[in-house]
């Protein structure tokens, strides 16, 4: 059989690999032969390479776990998030989501050869980002993550939390796309739909579950599981889709199709 993925060997650093979507791509990922670098605020339990304690809120914490990460990275995964309120405040779920992955992603950039990629997981609920575009490009314009973070405590009416911090993945994906293609490395984001992941019971208590199915649950019925999210990510990094850059892949079982074709209300439009 050929592999058209080609992990084998690959240095792969994965945030988010104690739980969820992480998980299931640290995993994955081993198995298909790559060295995996898990990250994590809490305990990673799986037989990865090595395991670094991250906590995407404190740039102190980004920059240690940067200085132990190896000079060569051949893939990243953003896979860590939090899933906002009632749980997390708006200013830090605004500077998990967004501000802490831009920082350890620029700091890993130059670590990434030519051929190499990063893969973020972002979420259907960042889709309305283009009716906020003034705000995210003047977020996206803000390196320093101090600054950054300013930015957000000063603006709360826009960056809300969670679907801001979605949203300026996408945004941040979109755009760093081609600034990064003459030096041939790929972006892309996977906007998942309702996933059964320990998150998910705390986007149940900011809205009932019944609301939640009725207007955000795939038309097939179901929730979807955090391996159908996690191989698409792996195949967005992986060489299979050597040519595909600044896509923000949508993997809902064609809700959004439903949306675009206004076949369902687009809540978050």
């Amino acid at each position: 059989m050929i592999d058209i993925l080609k992990y084998e060997g690959k240095v792969c650093v994965v945030t988010g690999a104690a739980s969820g979507m992480g998980e299931a791509c640290a995993r994955t990922l081993v198995e298909l032969g790559a060295e995996v670098i898990g990250l994590d605020v809490q305990d990673v339990n799986l037989p990865v390479k090595e395991s670094l304690h991250l906590d995407l809120l404190q740039q102190s914490s980004i920059d240690e776990v940067v200085s132990k990460l190896p000079g060569k990275i051949d893939r990243l995964f953003n896979c860590a998030g939090i899933p906002g309120a009632p749980r997390f405040s708006a200013l830090d779920t605004m500077v998990v989501n967004y501000v802490g992955l831009k920082h350890l992603t620029e700091a890993l950039i130059p670590r990434i050869p030519e051929g190499g990629a990063i893969a973020s997981i972002t979420s259907v609920a960042g889709m309305g980002y283009q009716k906020n575009l003034a705000k995210v490009k003047e977020l996206l314009a803000i390196d320093d993550f101090s600054a950054a973070r300013d930015w957000c405590e000063a603006n709360p009416d826009v960056a809300n939390g969670y679907l801001f911090s979605k949203a300026m993945i996408i945004g941040y994906t979109l755009t760093r796309a081609g600034q990064l293609a003459p030096g041939k490395i790929r972006m892309n984001c996977l906007s998942p739909a309702p996933t059964d992941t320990p998150m998910m019971p705390a986007f149940y208590e900011a809205a009932p579950q019944e609301f939640m199915d009725e207007h955000f649950q795939a038309p097939v019925g179901r929730n979807a599981t955090a391996e159908e999210m996690a191989e698409p990510l792996i195949l967005l990094n992986s060489e299979a889709a050597r040519f595909v850059s600044g896509v923000n892949f949508f993997v809902d079982y064609g809700y959004t199709g439903q949306v675009f074709m206004e076949e369902r209300p687009g809540l978050l439009l």
